[in-house]
């Protein structure tokens, strides 16, 4: 049985197709901003939802938003309306926010690393600061225009943290 490739060995055998000065794209902290009043939209609709779609590593299906890092980087609805196809003025899928100037077309891995990424963000569980997401979004003050959310990254890996501005 083949051992799996450790991801030094990786980044070496990447140096070795691509040239010694290949580099990984180095994960940097860094805080991506989204329209509030579109996230809290989206959000909406995932806790008015009857059923909700289960991503990568939830274990059970609720309200929950997907950070997806691809084409672009975006917030993203779990919840199942039954209207698939549809699409906003601006001919933007009605359950997905795309972070400011990451939109379709861009790369945020030049910022967030290589591989593209899903994580889960709960709108009903506590966050680590009691807090729940659902109730940030909904009590924002009235000047808040913009969700942020805080990547920072360590030797543990990444974490992240949700605030309004």
């Amino acid at each position: 049985m083949t051992e799996p490739t450790a991801p030094e060995d990786f980044d070496a055998l990447l140096r070795e197709v691509l040239g010694e000065d290949y580099q990984p794209p180095a994960r940097q902290d860094c805080t991506l901003a989204f329209p509030l009043d579109k996230v809290r939209s989206i959000a909406e609709l995932a806790v008015a939802a009857r059923e909700h779609a289960i991503g990568p590593g939830d274990p059970d299906a609720r309200p929950r938003l997907w950070w997806i890092k691809g084409d672009g980087t975006f917030l993203m609805s779990n919840g199942i309306d039954n209207t698939p196809h549809t699409r906003d003025a601006d001919g933007n899928w009605h359950h997905i926010v795309y972070a400011d100037d990451w939109g379709p077309g861009t790369d945020p891995s030049t910022v967030l690393g290589g591989d593209d990424l899903h994580e889960t963000l709960d709108l009903t569980q506590p966050l680590p600061d009691g807090q729940v997401l659902i109730d940030m979004l909904r009590t924002a003050p009235d000047h808040a225009t913009r969700f942020l959310l805080h990547i920072t990254h360590d030797d543990e890996g990444m974490a992240l943290t949700m605030t309004t501005s």
